[in-house]
């Protein structure tokens, strides 16, 4: 039989893998940011207090980016306080959870690392070996080059070469690179020509410091969009001029498409309805897997009220969330 301490820690974990998988400290419809950021924070300081190795092991479950790094970064800074055990076990869930985040947000927890002062050995080699992994490092010196800037300080790793010199030296002193993003982000600083071989994020900088029209901007670097740049764009009313976004929509997950759809005017809606319905339907009958069609015949009372336009940071999202609901229980 289970004793209360077992019930007591399996609700606490129940309760804190919930917040982990839909909690990210924004405003919802009623409650402030600050409200959710205050619950959040006491949860991760109860659960990591309390159940460590639980706590580490979350990383192992489906929950979203903002409570990964969290976690990341409260194993991270109270290092000191585990046993050589849990520092053993802890490595590889890090370094497993940092492989499956976005970029950018590494890079800023690395950066908040850095201005918490928390630079013991074992962040110096999580920071190193992830950056030794990245499949292309010279992209990420152009997109992300503050973070990586940063990271490299941090961790008191030594770049040789061409990586070294374009961090930390002044663009006006080379006169080129072999590396063909490092030249190109060297001669777009005077070419209009250059940006256009820079990605997209980084080209877009440029192209306002130059004053280049924004459609023509748009229209020539379109080829180098990424498809979640694309949908991006096309979610913003100034920018759905830029093409190319259907043959995206099937590989997107299932909530960010709905988000997609239900971001677009009325009259886009009504005029791709059968585009739309079709590849929601291909993406939850791809979420469901195998379980497709297993359920049988299901009923479901999804919310359309007033709350569910979300907030101003989460628009529309309890929406796209039933939208997404729906398509998943036809489905299954």
């Amino acid at each position: 039989m289970e004793s209360y301490a077992d019930l007591v820690a399996a609700e606490d974990l129940l309760l804190f893998v919930n917040a982990a998988i839909t909690s990210t400290g924004q405003r919802e419809f009623r409650s402030r940011a600050e409200e959710q950021r205050m619950s959040l924070d006491f949860l991760h300081a109860y659960v990591l207090g309390n159940y460590r190795e639980l706590y580490a092991a979350t990383l192992a479950l489906d929950i979203n980016h903002h409570n990964a790094v969290r976690i990341v970064r409260g194993l991270l800074e109270t290092a000191s306080e585990a046993t050589p055990a849990q520092r053993s076990a802890e490595g590889p869930l890090i370094a497993r959870r940092l492989a499956l985040l976005p970029p950018q947000r590494v890079y800023r927890l690395f950066r908040e690392l850095r201005r918490a002062g928390v630079n013991n050995r074992r962040t110096r080699a999580i920071m190193r070996d992830w950056l030794a992994a990245r499949p292309d490092p010279a992209l990420d010196a152009v997109k992300y080059r503050s973070g990586v800037k940063a990271a490299a300080r941090h961790a008191h790793l030594r770049l040789d070469g061409e990586l070294g010199d374009f961090l930390f030296e002044p663009h006006t002193r080379r006169a080129g690179f072999t590396t063909p993003l490092f030249d190109a982000w060297r001669r777009a600083h005077y070419s209009h020509s250059a940006l256009y071989e820079l990605p997209y994020t980084v080209a877009e900088g440029f192209a306002a410091a130059h004053g280049i029209d924004r459609a023509a901007f748009l229209e020539r670097i379109a080829p180098r969009l990424t498809r979640l740049e694309r949908l991006r764009l096309r979610e913003s009313a100034r920018d759905h001029r830029v093409d190319g976004v259907a043959g995206d929509l099937a590989a997107l997950p299932l909530t960010r498409l709905a988000s997609y759809v239900l971001a677009l005017p009325l009259d886009d809606r009504a005029r791709r309805r059968e585009e739309l319905t079709a590849a929601l339907r291909a993406v939850a009958r791809r979420t469901a897997g195998p379980r497709a069609g297993s359920w049988g015949r299901v009923a479901a009372v999804l919310d359309d009220s007033f709350s569910t336009l979300g907030s101003g940071q989460k628009r529309r999202r309890p929406l796209a969330v039933a939208l997404g609901c729906h398509f998943l229980l036809e489905a299954l």
